[in-house]
């Protein structure tokens, strides 16, 4: 495995933090007086404070890295990811997503969208005729790594 021509980690602190808020929502649900009257177990509330905190870790970052021909997206834990061959790639733009369109990992008007936070984005025009969106918190490098290699090819 060769080294990267490109790799940023984003950090997607809007998400980080509505994940955290809601573990600590159900701990203090959890420590309330009147708890012992809820009709919610107590390992319930537990199992969704580690659901919470996993949520959190898993979507709090997105790596993108340009290694070995091709461009990798990956999420916090590895999971969901996605590899595109640098051969595929016959466009590249910058663009901007809209509040509508999200964050995460799902289809948009314009195509598969991955993005963890904010609405910069790069718009990668596929061989296949389809798109795919990639979030960044500096897409203007993301796109001159992305031309970089496309000349060296």
């Amino acid at each position: 495995m060769s080294r990267p021509l490109y790799e940023h980690t984003q950090t997607g602190w809007p998400i980080r933090i509505a994940f955290l808020t809601l573990a600590f929502g159900l701990l203090v649900l959890a420590a309330l007086p009147d708890f012992d009257q809820m009709r919610t177990p107590p390992r319930v509330l537990a199992a969704g404070v580690g659901i919470a905190a996993l949520f959190g870790w898993v979507w709090g970052s997105m790596t993108v890295r340009i290694q070995d021909g091709a461009l990798c997206i990956r999420f916090g834990l590895g999971w969901p990811r996605k590899t595109v061959p640098l051969s595929d790639i016959s466009a590249v733009e910058i663009t901007r997503t809209s509040f509508i369109d999200g964050w995460g990992v799902h289809r948009t008007r314009r195509g598969w969208l991955y993005n963890v936070s904010g609405y910069d984005a790069v718009l990668l025009q596929l061989a296949s005729g389809r798109n795919l969106l990639v979030g960044s918190d500096e897409p203007r490098r993301l796109k001159a790594a992305l031309q970089r290699t496309a000349a060296r090819a």
